[in-house]
């Protein structure tokens, strides 16, 4: 059992790392409801053997990676390294509840184990340890009442102290970047491509996650100049990729706001002229969800782009609510398979059963697919069996400046 100081030491590298390399890390906190009530009725013993299967069935829900640890008598503390977002933390709770769905043996008797599981994200919801500690606690108190046996933290507490001002002065000032991360082809065995994202810097407050400033940038109506920022700061790269004669497309990530935002076709039409860039050299990332928020809109939207001959890609395809059947109206060339599925799929049949259907199922319709979160070599090989075209994920590459990018190709040529 594990708390205060050494939970801390504990928690501080996944931290660390998480504000250097600009990518969440999900904190949960699982707690046993009415254990004290199962150890008066069944004996301490059985408790802990209740506890200590607890563990294990969460353990077995989650990524090799992940680090569960216990902080009380029916307590864990998850550390889920390397994810998106909220949502996918979210998506890992639920992944565990789902393990106490039917009832456990506990010597001899079967037990339905009712947990609860509270959700912080770093650096939305805090910064350290204690701070992550204290909201995923805080959030736990509001899932034992919950329907749905989980809650994530309320709103993130860094959005609320950054003004837009501040986005507007960093994207003036040059403290936002577009890094770029390499996209693997399975087949023949080399970058094919690479993903704009966006990072920002901050003189004072030091690295700001993206899920943080680009929702800031949505709800204080930023959002039409951060998406032509966006745009512009993308194509510069994707131009000097063709000065260098590499053959290599840049994806730009637009948000269901940004699809909305008046003249955006026009704007990406007439970026693609004045950097010089090919309309085929750049895809457009929209997101599962983003297509569900106004179907007909957004497939107008990006078939106007699709006729210029910009390539559209559905990304985190499977964690919303799109059916097959949109895929056949809507005008896309490739389809990412979102990490939730690739993450830990080797060690989960029901995963790697999805992923293999969605890929042919993407094939039988003429589209291309990515997988993402690909972060071992044999997860990678074992997509090159299923017939994926592309990958994604910390074991290619990580995000890096576009100098550094072009510049490791050339190292590798």
């Amino acid at each position: 059992m594990m708390r205060g100081t050494k939970l801390f030491d504990l928690m501080q590298p996944h931290v660390d790392a998480s504000l250097a390399e600009q990518r969440s890390l999900g904190v949960l906190m699982l707690g046993v409801q009415g254990l004290r009530q199962f150890n008066i009725q069944h004996g301490y013993e059985s408790g802990e053997r209740l506890v200590a299967k607890v563990r294990a069935l969460a353990a077995e829900a989650l990524r090799p990676g992940d680090v569960v640890t216990q902080v009380g008598p029916g307590d864990f503390i998850v550390l889920l390294a390397g994810i998106r977002d909220g949502n996918h933390a979210l998506l890992a709770a639920s992944r565990v509840l789902r393990q106490f769905e039917q009832t456990l043996d506990v010597n001899g008797q079967p037990v339905l184990a009712s947990v609860a599981i509270g959700v912080a994200v770093c650096p939305e919801h805090g910064a350290t340890p204690d701070a992550l500690c204290r909201q995923a606690e805080a959030a736990l108190v509001d899932a034992r009442t919950s329907a749905d046996r989980m809650a994530i933290s309320p709103a993130p507490l860094v959005s609320a102290a950054i003004e837009p001002a501040e986005l507007r002065e960093a994207i003036a000032s040059g403290q936002l970047e577009m890094q770029l991360q390499p996209i693997w082809d399975l087949k023949a065995g080399r970058i094919c491509g690479a993903e704009s994202l966006a990072r920002w810097q901050h003189p004072v407050r030091g690295a700001i996650s993206p899920s943080v400033f680009v929702a800031m940038a949505e709800s204080s109506g930023m959002i039409a100049e951060f998406t032509r920022w966006s745009i512009n700061a993308s194509l510069q790269h994707a131009a000097e990729a063709g000065r260098r004669g590499l053959d290599i497309p840049v994806s730009i990530n637009l948000s269901a706001a940004a699809i909305a935002e008046r003249g955006v076709v026009e704007h990406l039409v007439g970026a693609l002229r004045l950097w010089g860039v090919r309309p085929e050299a750049v895809v457009i990332e929209v997101t599962e969800t983003s297509i569900i928020a106004d179907f007909e809109k957004g497939a107008d939207i990006l078939g106007r782009l699709n006729g210029e001959g910009v390539l559209i890609s559905i990304d985190d395809f499977g964690v919303g609510n799109a059916s097959f059947a949109y895929l056949r109206q809507f005008p896309a060339t490739e389809l990412k398979i979102d990490r939730s599925f690739i993450t830990g799929m080797l060690g989960n049949l029901r995963s790697m059963q999805l992923v293999k259907a969605m890929i042919d199922f993407a094939h039988h319709i003429g589209l291309r697919v990515v997988a993402e979160g690909v972060e071992d070599r044999p997860t990678l090989q074992r997509l090159v069996e299923l017939g994926c075209d592309h990958a994604q994920g910390w074991i290619i590459g990580h995000p890096k400046p576009a100098a550094e990018f072009f510049d490791s190709l050339r190292v590798v040529a």
